[in-house]
């Protein structure tokens, strides 16, 4: 016989093996069917599985349903919820926190039992707003013109200076003296309206006060625009220190009302999640008593939410729900919230405006102009960039389907693979106790390809990766360098922020400077930029030594990082850190 004849005739082999539920013979040729960890299934059997929301396949004796949908255990647990007060089952996205019952509710239960209202949010046209003159104004107060010489924003801003005095002073005759010497610089020789020409009040504030500290209070500039802001300023400080001997302790703060009336949900979502990522420079910029609070008190605290929570907002109602902790606001000047450093609540309780509540106390005009530059361009572009974000809201259902959030997001697809490896390799520690070390492998140069990493000698440890690509957006800061150049940050006012951090740092002692900077940054380990031009973040660098490789014998030191989420020392990613703090 020839040979081709012959080897048309040689058996073809072919690997079989036996299904996982009944042990029938399975032919292994890339269509067969697998379970969740991989072993086959024959076709009978593979009838009984369904598909969970995370692409694990499970056994439907293994399955709950809700509302046609199947779910695994722990999905079902994560996504259904049962009203504490009616029994009612429904998806936890749709039920509200009770601070009364500790639990969730319906809505029929919550609007009953625990729904104290929503704040009146009225949004005014961004022209009125830039163009308004109900408050301190030239037509009224008796100066040549607005100039925005030095705050380029057209928005009114309101300060608050808290203060110290050396002496026990009568607040009244403190105000008196402010307003009536201010008002003789204005353009009239009439000294009768002297006294209404100052537009400002000065109050009793009891956190300004201490043993130390025994008399003080706070002066309140009713709002100003541009330029005018600082030169009332500077002459009120000067009053201030020079006739009433006041000093700014490290008790006080200042504080910034901005007006954003022309702001609705979507402005404040593009704002707040900027200054979510900004957060950690802020900080550094200010002594380190305004991260850690004084008195048991923290005056300006970090924005709460973390970037994931972002996705959830829809509507006016549902940024309030998000800003307020699901549910948490209340018709009261002192709710919680006030104390925030972005603090929301002055504008919906009060119709204050944007109350900003980071700075520490000062006299100091400089103080004053950079802080108000900064934060007033902060607040011009985001209402710029949100207004292109909204151009495209017939296409969303919720901020978390604008670009901008998707770009800080795992793609549900990701994040399907991410439950695949979770659930294929529930020992992430070592190759050698995987079960099939050439998938490990395989699974590990996905990943590393996916992130840019370099290629070791040997694989990355799969936990460690999965682990921060489902947390990266919230361990995400942008760059210094991003920051000034979306928010058209002008030279001086980078070289003031600099130079202040270095003069705060040389204060401190080394290892309080070490501890400070990785309190602040201890949940970043990734720099995010923004894109204007596609509205978008794309996420540019990652600290070293934020993944291991297989066998590294650092692990250990690491393990809590990656397997309880627990705080850890970043002092060796600040060094790597520095590098983006910007030279001029």
């Amino acid at each position: 016989m020839p040979p081709e004849s012959r080897r048309q005739t040689e058996p073809v082999d072919l690997e079989m093996s036996c299904c996982e539920d009944c042990n029938e013979e399975v032919l292994e040729d890339g269509n067969h069917h697998t379970n969740s960890s991989g072993d086959p299934l024959c076709d009978s059997c593979a009838e009984n599985y369904v598909n969970c929301n995370c692409g694990e396949s499970v056994h439907q004796e293994d399955t709950y349903e809700f509302d046609g949908e199947y779910f695994c255990q722990g999905c079902y647990d994560e996504a259904v919820g049962c009203c504490t007060a009616c029994d009612y089952e429904m998806y936890r996205d749709d039920m509200h926190w009770s601070d009364r019952y500790g639990d969730y509710l319906c809505d029929d239960c919550y609007d009953e039992h625990e729904n104290y209202g929503q704040p009146d949010w009225e949004v005014f046209n961004h022209s009125y707003v830039v163009n308004r003159n109900d408050w301190v104004h030239p037509d009224r107060h008796f100066y040549t013109r607005d100039t925005f010489r030095w705050i380029k924003s057209k928005r009114y801003v309101g300060l608050e200076l808290e203060t110290n005095f050396r002496y026990d002073e009568s607040y009244g005759e403190v105000q008196d003296d402010l307003n009536y010497t201010l008002g003789s610089t204005r353009d009239t020789a009439n000294s009768d309206i002297y006294h209404s020409l100052g537009m400002s009040h000065f109050v009793s504030d009891g956190s300004v006060t201490s043993q130390r500290h025994r008399y003080g209070g706070e002066l309140v500039m009713r709002p100003r625009r541009g330029d005018r802001l600082l030169h009332d300023a500077d002459f009120f400080c000067r009053r201030l220190e020079d006739e009433w001997k006041a000093y700014a302790s490290w008790k006080t703060g200042l504080h910034l009302h901005i007006d954003v009336q022309d702001y609705d949900w979507v402005h404040a979502s593009v704002l707040t999640l900027f200054t979510k990522l900004m957060e950690p420079h802020i900080y550094t910029w200010l002594p380190k008593s305004r991260y850690y609070g004084s008195g048991g008190q923290r005056w300006g605290r970090p924005v709460s939410q973390a970037v994931n929570d972002f996705k959830y907002i829809q509507d006016r109602d549902s940024f309030v729900e998000f800003y307020y902790d699901n549910g948490g606001y209340t018709n009261e000047k002192y709710n919680d919230k006030r104390y925030h450093g972005l603090n929301w609540h002055s504008h919906f309780q009060a119709n204050q405006g944007l109350e900003i509540r980071y700075h520490s106390g000062t006299l100091q005009t400089d103080k004053i102009k950079y802080w108000t530059k900064f934060w007033t361009q902060v607040v011009d572009r985001s209402y710029e960039i949100a207004e292109d974000i909204k151009d495209d809201m017939g296409n969303y259902a919720t901020f978390g389907d604008t670009d901008m959030f998707k770009s800080l997001w795992v793609a549900s697809t990701i994040n399907t693979k991410l439950s695949q490896i979770s659930n294929q390799f529930s020992d992430f520690t070592d190759v050698g106790m995987s079960s099939d070390v050439f998938e490990y492998r395989k699974k590990s140069e996905v990943l590393r390809r996916y992130l840019g990493l370099p290629k070791k000698d040997r694989p990355y440890l799969l936990q460690p990766m999965v682990h921060y690509l489902r947390h990266r957006a919230n361990r995400s800061c942008m760059s210094l360098d991003n920051i000034y150049d979306v928010f058209d940050i002008d030279v001086d006012t980078k070289c003031y922020f600099r130079n202040r951090k270095e003069d705060l740092r040389n204060l401190m002692e080394e290892h309080t400077a070490t501890k400070f900077y990785n309190d602040v940054f201890y949940n970043v380990n990734t720099i995010v930029e923004f894109n204007k031009e596609t509205k978008t973040f794309e996420y540019k660098d990652i600290f070293e030594d934020t993944f291991l490789l297989v066998n590294d014998e650092r692990y250990e030191q690491r393990r809590q990082m990656y397997d309880q989420k627990q705080m850890v020392n970043y002092e060796d990613y600040l060094v790597n850190y520095s590098a983006y703090d910007t030279t001029l």
